[in-house]
């Protein structure tokens, strides 16, 4: 077993523990927050786990082999450093890190070392995410016209990011994951409600050179919470609903198609519109095949993850874009 230890037990440390402690590849030796008193609400099922406030005594740990990190973005880069300068693996919360050039840097002490990065980016292990990319690579979907996501709710207002790398982060790993060519061109413009917090709602559109684009929008303050996506094919089209407890996905057979010149203005315009099909989705937590992706790539270096280091690194750099875009009220990125 894969002696392990997490550091930071808040909004998603316990969902990260209770999948790592469930698993038979790992044994969680420690949990670890500075707040003894959200330590002291964990409730450890195994007699070997042990709760520390101080991280240190995690990394100077030579039984550990592998340290997850679910603090705040702020400290992802640090406490990854540390830990891989340590020789242990690391499973780091997305984003990876609040820089490129940070990203960079952690891949490098690892390949220099043979380690493993990890980015959780959880929703490319969800049945949705992957049914939604299979269905799109078939014949039968067309081509890529459109990605449009709707990523709201009310809260959790973050200190050291803005809503983008805390919602869109989560659109752009599925892009990439979906669209194998990089986006040419990103634009965003985004407006910060309170003047001690970051930007707290955007506006995200990526562009293609194949004529597809993505608008993404996210918001930290709505009233209600909305998880829905639409992927538009020329043939097809796909509603991805992540808050539907059974049917997140139905495909339309619904489509245009221009009659004639594309050029004239002219044109007949004629839609299709066919029936609507829920395919079979299996029912597994996302974060237990993470945890499992993460156990195939520490005893495999050759295994080819959709989660590594360079792809972090791909959205960190999206991410980055857009904010220079919205400094500058939306103007064109090149990518």
């Amino acid at each position: 077993m894969i002696k392990i230890g997490i550091v930071g037990m808040g909004y998603w440390g316990p969902n990260l523990y209770r999948n790592f402690d469930s698993s038979k590849d790992f044994l969680v030796k420690y949990i670890c927050d500075r707040d003894l008193k959200l330590l002291k609400k964990i409730s450890v099922s195994n007699k070997f786990t042990s709760k520390v406030n101080n991280y240190k005594k995690i990394i100077n740990d030579s039984d550990i082999q592998a340290v997850i990190i679910a603090t705040p973005v702020s400290t992802h880069y640090s406490l990854a450093k540390e830990c891989l300068e340590a020789g242990k693996h690391v499973f780091v919360e997305k984003p990876l890190a609040d820089s490129s050039k940070k990203c960079q840097n952690l891949i490098n002490i690892a390949k220099r070392n043979s380690l493993t990065i990890f980015v959780d980016h959880t929703f490319l292990y969800t049945s949705a995410v992957n049914k939604m990319k299979e269905i799109a690579s078939k014949k039968y979907f067309g081509n890529l016209l459109y990605y449009d996501s709707t990523r709201i709710n009310l809260g959790l207002i973050q200190n050291d990011i803005n809503v983008m790398w805390d919602l869109a982060v989560h659109d752009l790993a599925i892009l990439n994951f979906i669209e194998n060519r990089k986006p040419k061109i990103v634009s965003a413009v985004g407006h910060k409600h309170f003047k001690s917090k970051p930007v707290t709602s955007a506006y995200l559109t990526i562009k293609y050179d194949n004529n597809f684009v993505a608008h993404i929008n996210v918001n930290w303050l709505s009233p209600v919470k909305i998880r829905q996506t639409i992927l538009g094919g020329s043939k097809k089209m796909i509603l991805y609903n992540d808050l539907e407890p059974s049917d997140k996905i139905k495909v339309f057979n619904k489509g245009v198609d221009v009659i004639k010149n594309e050029n004239s203005p002219s044109n007949l315009v004629e839609y299709k519109v066919g029936d609507t099909f829920l395919p079979n989705l299996k029912n597994t937590e996302a974060l237990k095949t993470a945890v499992l992706e993460f156990k195939k790539m520490i005893h495999n270096k050759k295994y080819k993850s959709r989660s590594t280091g360079q792809n972090g690194m791909d959205v960190v750099k999206l991410l980055e874009a857009a904010d220079r875009s919205m400094v500058n009220n939306g103007r064109p990125v090149k990518v």
